[in-house]
């Protein structure tokens, strides 16, 4: 009968940055073909050096700096003694060359061991194990995400993995399970991520190398499921300083609340940015439809009080930063009234009638054939009248326009003064 899956615990001990380094293969240093009397041997031989001994460096090139005490050495052994633990390990570590049972081609072989010491590398680069230049990791995990996505993609392990379960030939496994060994790989192989992306920085370079796992079928989907919790954290942290910024709304302390908005939510929802391609978009807009709202609220608020207390000047900025912030997080479905909102704080505190934006271009052709035509129609009347005529008449004609034209501002400023004193 088959192992189900959800027996092999192994994968979800082994998930995170240090897989590679929990492995028992790089705990006792042994091959990952060792057989049960060299196992028992090579324990005996490490249980009497760590009598003596406090480390042990374990397995050469990817165990960590400092090695491994007495404990974890002795639960690596007694991890080898299960077939199905066992088999989680062999498939991340090292198989060397094909031995005369398992018949892959020295292909399979020299692609999986380089996949497993990059990626190896890499995490180790990461977690500052050793140090690496940026651009080296890069390199790193272009060729690990290349190799184990091409091993995984195409199936060509599963005929080592079913050969390695028939050398083991243990009751509590059999060949079948290579297929649920190998369904759990994917998963175990980017369980480093969420971890990683702890680091702003290092999120925001490493969402490259997420979107390169994802070019292969296997870990299509893996990431927005691993993902998942540290969107739900940062949504709960988003969620509870909007709840506090609009107490202090509520309560009328309005810089409080500003405060809140510009120095804890809008940077909480910022570091989202790493996180959007895995990301579902209506999750997504859920957030920023709510941290919208938040600062649309506050914005609108002011407002209301600088009808009747004119604002200072940090007070306006705050207002139209606000406002500005509201309309560039808000989802698509929000984006006209916020805008509207915008405008109309904007009109508010600079009394120019003007909209954030675009500014509008001068109608130069417009006001060419404007010059045009009246150049034509001066040159006629100096044809018909004469020049002093049509000068003196000119002259008058624009004190009267000059006139008017103050008139109507004056009554103009008049409408809007009534208008401010309701």
């Amino acid at each position: 009968m088959t192992t189900p899956v959800r027996e092999f615990d192994r994968f979800e001990e082994l998930a995170g940055p240090q897989l590679y380094r929990r492995n028992v293969f790089a705990v006792t240093g042994l091959p990952t073909h060792a057989s049960g009397p060299a196992v028992r041997r090579h324990r005996q031989k490490l249980e009497a050096r760590l009598a003596v001994e406090d480390r042990w460096p374990g397995a050469r090139d990817v165990a960590p700096a400092g090695g491994y005490g007495k404990d974890e050495v002795r639960a690596a052994f007694e991890g080898l003694q299960d077939p199905r633990r066992r088999m989680v390990d062999e498939l991340v570590w090292l198989w060397g060359s094909p031995d005369s049972g398992c018949g892959c081609s020295a292909d399979v072989h020299e692609l999986h061991d380089s996949a497993v010491v990059l990626h190896a590398r890499a995490l180790r680069a990461e977690t500052g194990d050793v140090e690496l230049p940026v651009d080296q990791r890069a390199s790193l995990w272009e060729h690990a995400v290349s190799a184990w996505g091409h091993l995984v993609a195409d199936g060509a392990l599963r005929q080592h993995v079913r050969h390695r379960i028939r050398a083991l030939g243990d009751p509590r496994l059999d060949e079948d399970a290579a297929d649920d060994l190998l369904a759990g790989l994917p998963k175990l192989l980017v369980s480093p991520f969420p971890q990683l992306f702890a680091d702003p920085a290092a999120a925001a370079r490493l969402t490259t190398v997420c979107s390169a796992w994802t070019a292969f079928p296997p870990f299509t989907g893996l990431f927005s499921e691993l993902f998942e919790r540290a969107v739900e954290d940062a949504y709960e942290k988003i969620h509870g300083d909007l709840l506090a910024a609009e107490r202090e709304r509520e309560a009328g302390r309005y810089r409080e609340a500003f405060l809140l908005l510009r120095d804890r939510v809008v940077p909480g929802f910022e570091d989202l940015a790493p996180l959007r391609p895995f990301v579902s978009d209506w999750r997504y807009d859920e957030i920023a439809h709510v941290v919208a709202v938040g600062l649309n609220n506050l914005a609108v608020e002011l407002l209301g009080v600088s009808v009747y207390r004119p604002p200072s000047a940090s007070r306006r900025e705050e207002m139209i930063w606000l406002a500005e912030k509201a309309y560039e997080i808000g989802p698509d479905r929000d984006s006209q009234g916020l805008k509207e909102n915008w405008e109309t704080i904007y009109d508010h505190l600079t009394g120019t009638g003007r909209r954030p934006g675009r500014a509008t271009p001068f109608p130069w052709r417009a006001f060419l054939l404007v010059l045009v035509f009246i150049g034509g129609a001066l040159s006629y009347l100096i044809g018909a009248f004469g020049f002093l005529p049509v000068l003196f008449t000119g002259v008058a004609v624009l004190g009267v326009v000059g006139s008017l034209v103050r008139f109507l501002a004056w009554l103009a400023d008049g409408v809007r003064s009534g208008r401010r004193t309701r």
